[in-house]
């Protein structure tokens, strides 16, 4: 008896999680959120790295997380070993800043290796001390001992490539560590179905998957606070717009929440084969749930940048140009030169070289004629090209290279004011263009990168955002324990066409006349907000309620039509005279 209750002690399986095991998945989400902070993604290299680290973090996570729904218990031994997991947790945070297997940082690449082998040897153990309580229970060595040495094996298999990375030699090893942990978790699910030991049927893994979705959603939470605040430390945050944008933002990830364990419906065990594609779809599925809120919390940023930009004037356009007429150079450059001051006045540049350009473009403006600003206001009143002379012309070619200069230099303080600064990777990229700074070249190239940064953005986060509802209906169809009747059907049709169309609009990424004259709308965020919207509103509308509703009509409807008395019934009809020679028989 004594024996059985120990066994029992370790093999016990608990309803919901441990403090230690959401312990666990808060320093997962914190982890995550590092490198999304360190390696944003800025091209498709950046975002195979992203795809890279995710993949081996998540799964890191499963193979503990497997280990822990089945026989984590409260002890010295547990508290040990998960002090380990965490460290190698600690351990992926370091190695997030340089972790680029294209670029192969060699000690960022060996410590990712070691960091992976400590992670399967801490493993081993736990399973290991896991067959030492039951090792009078023969039946339960064999499984034990295959999931130790399916682990033992990955753990020689890493440090095995600790050596093969060199310093200034790039290869293709890294790609083993995919291969090996995906291997190592498909290992660990067949051997959960050919031993019930080992099975996770009846444990509390999926409360485990959805506490980590909603530790995931609740960080989309904490960037839009933090966008918030970003946005309210300068001048004229609030307005209409920005509250407009803050409640749509914050509506559509408390959707997100709300349609998640809607579909979800209280299923918190599944059959086993349904519950393990259940899981392996939250991989996909947390990748882009995390994609799509970090990219959507900074369409509120760029939001009140283009609300920025677009109050931005200054007198020269179509509208509020009447004070060019007989205007001066010296009135135009004074004008210029006031204005500017005011708007860095606002949001001060970041840029070192930023006055040295402007102050350039300015002083240019006294080699315009005084006569070409008479021409200009002809020019945005008519908007006809002809009103302007040669000599115009000419005139007008300086005029439009200074206020590109510097509106590129006030769009370029804009951005960084609000975070967006990338001056380090221009230069980087290019350190001779930062000598072209009086011609406005280098304030140039940094708007133009940031622009395609908004670009790019852009066709993430709405890729994401599809790929997100796609991967919930995934979900919902796998917990739906009844058949789906003809409504469910057609919501779920209709869903997957917003999912597909959402994705879609990236489409205008390649179109970058198209998708700037998008960009530049206030509708780049509330466009996300309506899909979500809409289909928490599909959610709940109960189709067969009203197809009920409206057979129930219907007979009341031909009722009234059949005592119309303007129309034709038995009592109403007057008899026919018979022709002359026939009979009406009865």
């Amino acid at each position: 008896v004594p024996r059985q209750c120990d066994a029992d002690a370790h093999t016990r399986q608990r309803e919901e999680p441990t403090l230690l095991e959401v312990f666990y998945d808060l320093v997962f989400a914190a982890n995550y959120n590092v490198f999304s902070d360190n390696q944003e993604v800025t091209d498709i290299t950046r975002f195979k790295a992203y795809l890279g680290y995710f993949f081996l973090l998540w799964l890191t996570w499963l193979l503990v997380t497997l280990f822990d729904v089945r026989f984590v218990t409260d002890s010295i031994f547990t508290r040990l070993t998960r002090a380990i997991q965490l460290g190698v947790l600690v351990g992926f945070t370091i190695v997030a800043p340089k972790f680029n297997p294209t670029a192969q940082h060699m000690e960022t690449m060996q410590a990712m290796s070691i960091i992976l082998m400590v992670s399967r040897v801490c493993l081993a153990v736990e399973y290991a001390a896991i067959l030492r309580h039951v090792k009078h229970y023969k039946k339960s060595h064999r499984p034990l001992l295959l999931q130790i040495a399916v682990h033992t094996g990955a753990a020689i298999i890493y440090l095995g490539l600790t050596f093969g990375f060199r310093d200034g030699v790039k290869n293709k090893e890294f790609v083993v560590w995919y291969i090996i942990s995906a291997t190592e978790a498909l290992l660990t699910i067949l051997l959960s179905n050919l031993y019930p030991v080992l099975s996770f049927t009846r444990t509390h893994l999926i409360k485990r998957l959805t506490l980590l979705t909603v530790i995931i959603i609740g960080d989309g939470i904490i960037q839009v606070a933090r966008e918030v605040v970003t946005i309210v430390k300068n001048p004229d945050a609030w307005d209409g717009v920005t509250i407009g944008l803050v409640t749509a933002a914050v509506a559509t990830i408390y959707f997100v929440f709300l349609l998640y364990f809607d579909w979800l419906r209280d299923c918190f065990h599944l059959p086993a084969l349904r519950q393990q594609l259940w899981m392996s779809v939250h991989l996909p599925f947390h990748l882009s749930l995390i994609l799509f809120t970090q990219g959507f919390t900074q369409f509120l940023i760029w939001s009140k940048i283009m609300d920025v930009l677009n109050t931005l004037s200054m007198g020269f356009g179509r509208a509020g140009h009447e004070w060019l007429v007989n205007a001066t150079s010296q009135e135009v450059q004074n004008r210029l030169n006031d204005s500017t001051r005011a708007f860095f006045e606002s949001f001060p540049p970041k840029i070192p070289s930023t006055w040295v350009t402007i102050d350039d473009a300015i002083s240019n403006i006294t080699l315009i004629p005084d006569a070409f600003w008479t021409e200009l206001a002809n020019y945005y009143q008519s908007h006809n090209a002809n009103v302007f002379n040669t000599t115009d012309i000419q005139a007008a070619e300086v005029f439009s290279n200074i206020l590109q200069a510097t509106m590129s230099s006030m769009a370029n303080a804009l951005f960084a004011t609000f975070g967006m600064d990338l001056e380090s990777e221009v230069t980087n990229k290019n350190p001779r263009l930062y000598d072209d700074i009086k011609g406005g070249g280098f304030q140039g190239e940094v708007q133009y990168e940031t622009w395609d940064r908004y670009r790019l953005v852009f066709a993430c986060t709405y890729i994401a955002a599809g790929a997100t509802l796609f991967f919930m209906i995934i979900l919902a169809i796998l917990v739906r324990a009844t058949h789906l009747k003809t409504w469910p059907v057609t919501r779920l049709a209709i869903i997957c066409c917003l999912a597909l169309g959402t994705s879609l609009t990236s489409i205008l990424f390649f179109h970058r006349d198209r998708v700037f004259a998008f960009l530049l709308s206030p509708w780049v965020l509330p466009t996300i907000a309506f899909v979500w919207t809409a289909t928490i509103i599909l959610t709940h509308i109960n189709g067969e309620n009203v197809g009920r509703q409206v057979r129930k009509l219907r007979p009341r409807r031909l009722s009234a039509y059949s005592v119309d008395r303007s129309l034709p019934t038995p009592d109403t009809l007057v008899q026919e005279e018979p022709w002359p020679g026939t009979k009406i028989e009865a």
